[in-house]
């Protein structure tokens, strides 16, 4: 699906010309037309030669004179001075044309994001649109203050660029949403009843985690991966009252789903107003480990998953029993004994559940 463009007109005339038209239909010199309207000859030159607006005063003075209403006058030349922004904007527009460059355009023209058009002004102006800017100068200032803190990725191919478009498109999808005011409370019994649906499929669990995070107050937006973000997930405020989960699928199997999912709330529960990315192979800290050893303490419990990893479980029917134990789907418990190497990371995979993005299926 492509994002359809809305005609804009690509010229515009200036009120004085169709002034200039009307006095020579009535046959009289600019200086007879000036006494009769009570203007300055100097001022009906300078409008009729565009360097002069029509002001809402003047174009008073030409209806009583032509005839021609007010209003037709002052929106002759709103169209003008929109035309001339257009143009100036246009202009500037060519001249970034490099800072373009630095956005997966591409992508977000797929997506729909974007006008699928080569017209780099076009382009230019929906851009600063999504990035929640007026000029490409403010760009700097604005990503700066959207993640202030969050995982270094080790990725050479990772770009903040596209990460920074990446969680733009999350939170115009957050922002479309009426949501309560956050109950941290309410949301850490979301996050309890939500742990039970691990072990269902996504036509069961995206429903009601979706309504389940929205009554506490939190947003959660699935949210497609860009290419160089290498981005599992992102926990951030918006407007700093807002709590925003976003999630990028990335892997595409259960169990780095359902991690991601509640490491990204442990930095809602324990990190109030501080906004994070979690990217792929990233480097931690110590706000990172609190993240996951609250996200392991809610899915299993630390102690639990120790003792169970200390028995070298090697197969699917020890996996699947101590999942039916605990209440996980035995696909998280895999790449929890991974992640601590009790199980190599090529050993057991079937038993994780594999996701995909609609888009991507195909039809039966």
């Amino acid at each position: 699906m492509t994002r359809k463009e809305a005609f804009v007109p690509q010229w515009a005339t200036h009120p004085g010309e169709h002034l200039a038209e009307y006095i020579d239909g009535r046959g009289w010199s600019q200086a007879e037309f000036a006494r009769l309207a009570g203007l300055t000859p100097k001022l009906v030159s300078t409008i009729i030669n565009g360097t002069n607006p029509v002001t809402p005063e003047t174009a008073l003075r030409l209806e009583h004179v032509l005839g021609l209403k007010a209003y037709i006058w002052t929106g002759l030349q709103a169209e003008w001075d929109l035309f001339q922004a257009r143009e100036r904007e246009r202009e500037s527009a060519e001249r970034q044309a490099d800072w373009l460059k630095q956005f997966p355009v591409k992508e977000l023209k797929a997506c729909g994001r974007l006008p699928d058009t080569r017209d780099i002004g076009s382009l230019f102006g929906e851009m600063l649109t999504m990035l929640g800017i007026g000029t490409a100068q403010a760009y700097d200032a604005r990503i700066g203050s959207l993640a202030v803190h969050h995982r270094r990725a080790r990725s050479a191919t990772a770009s903040p660029h596209h990460m920074y478009c990446w969680l733009m498109l999350g939170e115009e999808q957050a922002r479309k949403r009426e949501l309560p005011a956050y109950d941290g409370e309410r949301f850490l019994r979301s996050c309890a009843e939500i742990r039970s649906l691990t072990v269902h499929g996504p036509d069961v669990f995206e429903p009601r985690m979706l309504e389940l995070c929205h009554s506490a107050g939190v947003a959660l937006v699935f949210q497609k991966p860009l290419s160089k973000t290498c981005v599992f997930g992102s926990a951030r405020w918006m407007n700093d009252e807002r709590p925003l989960i976003q999630m990028s699928l990335r892997m595409k199997s259960n169990d780095h789903f359902w991690w991601t999912f509640f490491h990204e709330a442990a930095h809602i529960v324990l990190h109030r107003g501080k906004n994070f990315v979690d990217d792929q192979n990233g480097e931690g800290d110590g706000v990172e480990a609190e993240a996951d050893a609250w996200a392991e303490e809610v899915l299993v419990g630390r102690e639990r998953i120790e003792s169970f990893a200390t028995t070298s479980p090697s197969t699917r029917q020890e996996v699947t029993a101590f999942a039916e134990e605990v209440g996980l789907h035995p696909g998280i418990v895999v790449g929890m004994l991974q992640h601590r190497h009790a199980v190599p990371f090529n050993q057991l995979n079937d038993l994780k559940a594999r996701f995909a993005w609609v888009d991507e299926v195909a039809p039966a």
